[in-house]
């Protein structure tokens, strides 16, 4: 509560009627002399600031000036009133003024009021910039490297000094800073180590991380966005809010308002003195599997004031109930506020004593399958099997001998899952993902999209083998004629280059190429039908985010073509076995597993077309629609490697599709007697039926049976075919293609090169 100090009027009257009495009279004395003849102060001035910036102790190559970083605020000094001064302005040297009983008597004062102000509030001047920024203070700027000379890299004048680090400066020996009053700022953004030094009674870091190894005899305050990491001895230290401090070393008194450090790297700092932290400080406190870090020791009083305490976890399989002393003091004062943790399935719980903290640490209640971001994430967590044990809670403060026992829980037998349990919330999705081996979810579509070029070699050959006829029109022979022909057998060869991708959300695309070669022969039955028969080899090869695989496939088919003028029916069939092998990677929380899988898969193919040629003379223009049927079926196999392995269980799937297009090509004799022929068809494709893709797996070690999702068959997709065919002569052709299918899921480009022989 404000306190009220009530003055009488004619009290409060009589002590201005004194105070001002007593000015005229000190302005009535005062000589009509220069101002230099003014008493020297108590305390002789070691420097005053002179436009030079080097003190001239310190070698000209060294230093800056000023204005090389930012610029320094001039100081002025009071402004002094001095007879002289005011008769300089044309003013009486002193002005009397006389107040008779009538003045005072009609003057009206009111209540004057004086809040009560808490005394820290006129505590907090900063001794650097009170002591620093003094205008008997001398700035000089390091910026570039020096030598050592006898073990000192640079030494300080007599007078008050500020020494200024930034980028670029480099030393070896001790930075000096003489005597008087001297301050070292620390402001290169590339922080370093600080080394020896002597004479500085205030140390800055302003800016960067730095790293001091010896000792340091006065204060240091760390600014927002610096750190200072302590393995010497330092007097106090002021951490401002958004700074970072820790290390090992000694110090003599610390105050937080930004981070408190304490790892296994770089130790927990002892503090001879006291420790306070502010309300909305962090005290960051890292843990491993094999112990935590050292406790901040505090031989004084330790204020924890509610701050914050964040717990990192280092990789590793943690113990399910695990306990740290974090914190020692002579006396505790408070207790700290929230206590968050890195990692996801632990939570961290603060114990209290008289002169001790200490950190307990068990698995928590969340899911695991809470932090999974994909269907897949999810399912594998819910299938993971936990043990069912828990470890007691320990309660909020006890003595050391009230405290409880705390029973341990058992460790999961397999390691993935330990290290999944002890993940942090960054780590989890993706070792839930890594688990779950989605790309295993979509073999079945990379499997059939590799076997699509195939059919496309057949089906061309069928298209291919009407081209007389487009010939024949332009010379007015009958279609039935031209089949009548002598050359009524072929034999043909195609090679095959084919990829794409096959998308998902959580980074796991699977990308296929495939590269093959086709053989075909075919010959004519009557004047209607010509049948043939196909063999070829290929090889896919898949790839994806920590998983690879390759694909041996042998194909078989047959064809058979009907032409009844301009009408045309096409069918085939083909079969194809697949011999594939995988290589998965699972690498998460210092836990790692390589894994590999084979298995054995076959496809089949079929399908039936009807087309029109409606062209005329040495143009076809064909509209077409077919059906087509696709099956694939994948026997079990399970992984071998570590405790990430999996049984992958069988998987079987069929869909019927149509197929709506046209296709378009244009027969040009060449001068030599060659003929070209360019042509492009495109199609519109839709697949009837379920298109998700689903495979059930499991643990090799533990769990139970879960399902993943691959990516859908595409519903609907677009197929374009643009290709030249170049007639050597007569018998013998060659050709060249490019293919592509775009859909929602997937993209697929292929290129295709063919030769042919009739006879």
């Amino acid at each position: 509560m404000p306190a009220q100090h009530i003055c009488k009027p004619k009290h409060l009257a009589l002590a201005i009627a004194l105070a001002i009495g007593c000015v005229e009279t000190s302005l009535a004395q005062q000589p009509e002399s220069p101002v230099a003849a003014e008493t020297e102060d108590s305390k002789p001035r070691k420097k005053t600031r002179a436009p030079k910036t080097v003190a001239p102790a310190i070698p000209d190559n060294v230093m800056e000036p000023i204005e090389d970083l930012f610029a320094v605020e001039e100081f002025i000094g009071p402004l002094e009133h001095s007879a002289p001064f005011l008769r300089s302005l044309g003013k009486p040297a002193v002005a009397t003024v006389n107040f008779d009983d009538a003045f005072y008597a009609d003057l009206e004062f009111p209540e004057i009021v004086m809040e009560e102000h808490d005394d820290q509030e006129f505590d907090l001047v900063d001794p650097f910039d009170r002591d620093m920024h003094a205008y008997t203070t001398a700035i000089s700027f390091l910026s570039s490297p020096v030598e050592s000379v006898g073990g000192v890299s640079l030494q300080l004048g007599e007078g008050d000094d500020l020494l200024v680090i930034n980028n670029g400066a480099r030393w070896s020996g001790r930075l000096d800073g003489g005597a008087g009053i001297n301050g070292l700022q620390l402001n290169g953004t590339e922080g370093g180590e600080i080394g020896e030094t002597r004479n500085f009674s205030s140390l800055r870091v302003a800016r960067g991380l730095w790293t001091l190894s010896h000792e340091f005899a006065g204060d240091a305050d760390v600014k927002s966005g610096a750190a200072l990491v302590n393995y010497g001895s330092i007097g106090g230290v002021t951490v401002d809010k958004g700074a970072v401090f820790g290390g090992s070393g000694h110090v003599a008194n610390l105050y937080v308002g930004g981070s408190l450090v304490a790892s296994r790297a770089h130790g927990a700092p002892r503090i001879q003195g006291d420790l306070e932290f502010a309300k909305d400080a962090v005290f960051s406190y890292g843990v491993s599997t094999d112990g935590g870090s050292d406790p901040v020791m505090v031989e004084g009083t330790a204020t924890l004031g509610g701050a914050q305490v964040q717990v990192h976890g280092m990789p590793g399989n943690y113990a399910d109930n695990t306990e740290h002393l974090i914190l020692t003091a002579d006396m505790i004062e408070g207790e700290f506020g929230e206590v968050t943790t890195n990692l996801a399935y632990m939570i961290p719980t603060l114990s209290y004593e008289e002169q001790r903290v200490n950190l307990n640490y068990t698995r928590s209640d969340v899911a695991l399958a809470v932090l999974a971001k994909t269907r897949n994430g999810r399912s594998v967590a819910s299938s993971i099997v936990e043990p069912t044990a828990r470890a007691a809670t320990v309660p909020a403060r006890t003595d050391a001998a009230d405290k409880p026992a705390t029973s341990q829980t058992t460790k999961p037998s397999n390691t993935a899952v330990a290290a999944l349990l002890t993940s942090d919330k960054t780590s989890a999705p993706v070792a839930l993902e890594q688990l779950a081996a989605g790309s295993n979810a979509n073999l079945a579509k990379a499997t059939l999209s590799s076997i699509t070029p195939v059919s496309a070699s057949m089906l061309s050959a069928m298209q291919q083998l009407n081209s007389r006829y487009g010939s024949a029109y332009s010379s007015g022979t009958s279609p039935r004629q031209a089949a009548g022909a002598a050359d009524s057998g072929r034999v043909w060869i195609q090679a095959l280059g084919h990829g794409g991708k096959v998308d998902r959300d959580f980074d796991s695309t699977l990308k296929h190429a495939t590269q093959g070669l086709v053989m075909g022969a075919d010959w004519r039955l009557n004047e209607q039908w010509h049948v043939g028969l196909i063999g070829g080899k290929s090889q896919t090869r898949l790839d994806a985010r920590q998983y690879e695989g390759d694909l041996d496939s042998w194909h078989l088919g047959a064809y058979a073509v009907r032409q009844d003028g301009p009408i045309s029916l096409r069918l085939g069939a083909t079969y194809a076995s697949h011999d594939g092998d995988s290589k998965r990677r699972v690498a998460f929380n210092g836990f790692s597993d390589r894994l590999k899988g084979n298995y054995d898969a076959n496809t089949q193919q079929a399908f039936a077309e009807l087309a029109v040629n409606i062209g005329r003379h040495n143009a076809t223009l064909e509209p077409f629609a077919s059906v087509g049927y696709q099956r694939y079926q994948r026997d079990s196999y399970s992984e071998k490697g570590g405790d990430a392995a999996l049984n992958v269980f069988g998987q079987t799937r069929d869909n019927l599709s149509s197929t709506f297009g046209l296709r378009t090509a244009k027969i040009s004799r060449l001068d030599n007697g060659m003929t070209l022929t360019p042509r492009f068809s495109a199609g519109w494709k839709h697949t009837f039926g379920e298109i998700e893709s689903d495979t059930r797996q499991q643990l090799v070690k533990g769990g139970k049976r879960f399902e993943i999702a691959g990516a859908a068959l595409d519903r609907n997709s677009l197929s374009v075919d643009a290709g030249l065919d170049l007639g050597l002569s007569a018998n013998h052709m060659i050709g060249v293609g490019l293919t592509g299918e775009m859909a929602t899921d997937s993209r697929t480009h292929g290129v295709m090169g063919q030769w042919r022989m009739e006879f």
